[in-house]
């Protein structure tokens, strides 16, 4: 039976100015949105359950410019792909309607 929808929307951070508390959310969201273990209880042993690595070993950053929020991390899981290729860089841009308050958007 599929879950229910959580009936408490996320809170969505203030992404308008450049604070430590919301640089620290962000990078909680970030890290819990990319490098936690998928949560799937009709997951089978071959089913991806997430990144082997953390956040700290892929060196995530959250940083404010330009009046935007970006995250930046090494992408672990693909070691194959071209140095100018394993940066990750994204856009954090508030989303009420996801499930963590936030989306990304490719850079």
């Amino acid at each position: 039976m599929p879950s229910l929808p959580d009936p408490t929307p996320p809170t969505v951070p203030n992404l308008n100015s450049d604070t430590e508390e919301t640089r620290r959310r962000l990078y909680d969201l970030v890290r819990e949105m990319q490098f936690s273990p998928v949560e799937d209880e009709d997951a089978g042993p071959d089913d991806y359950t997430g990144p082997t690595y953390t956040a700290d070993e892929c060196g995530l950053k959250v940083f404010y410019i330009l009046s935007r929020w970006f995250a930046t991390w090494t992408n672990l899981g693909e070691p194959h792909l071209p140095p100018d290729r394993l940066q990750e860089l994204v856009r954090i841009e508030a989303d009420p309607s996801s499930r963590f308050g936030i989306i990304f958007s490719e850079v």
